[in-house]
């Protein structure tokens, strides 16, 4: 990691991984980690620039807890919206509405697996935007106040997400 001119002494090697050690013992998930350490600096850096910290690396870790908890709020939505489809009926009914050929149903069945395991690789940001958008029809402004994002940051997500989903799904 480059080092800032404002964060000059605090940010360094040992520091970033501390925080990400500390993502991943909360999180459980290593490239969750890597974004959120990232994340961290990147907050901590404009919290600076605004106004120096009498403890900065106080400040680094109040943000990071705070980032912890909205990923982990992000991921009981999610896992929540999944819990509440049953995913083999939703199979079905875009395999085949009719639902009488075993061969579509099948089809479908792996088309959807793949397409969950497509999202399941997506960072944990990037997943919620298409999720809002493609599941719960959610406009970019209603998807930027929920995740406190931008909504050009949503139309980047939405586009990374499509762009994964595309490739992992072409035969």
């Amino acid at each position: 990691m480059s080092q800032s001119a404002s964060l000059p002494l605090l940010w360094t090697e040992a520091f970033a991984l501390e925080l990400q050690t500390f993502f991943t013992n909360r999180l459980k998930c290593p490239e969750a980690a890597a974004d959120l350490t990232h994340e961290t600096y990147l907050r901590l850096h404009q919290s600076m620039t605004r106004a120096p910290a009498d403890n900065a690396r106080a400040l680094a870790f109040r943000i990071a807890v705070n980032l912890a908890i909205d990923y982990q709020r992000r991921l009981n939505v999610r896992n929540q919206h999944l819990a509440d489809s049953d995913s083999d009926t939703y199979a079905d009914t875009v395999a085949d509405p009719a639902g009488n050929e075993p061969s579509k149903i099948l089809i479908s069945r792996e088309r959807y697996a793949a397409l969950q395991a497509a999202l399941a690789e997506l960072p944990a940001d990037c997943r919620t935007a298409f999720l809002l958008n493609r599941v719960e029809d959610l406009s970019y402004l209603e998807i930027a106040q929920r995740m406190g994002i931008s909504r050009s940051k949503v139309g980047r997500l939405l586009e990374q997400a499509l762009a994964h989903c595309t490739r992992k799904l072409e035969p």
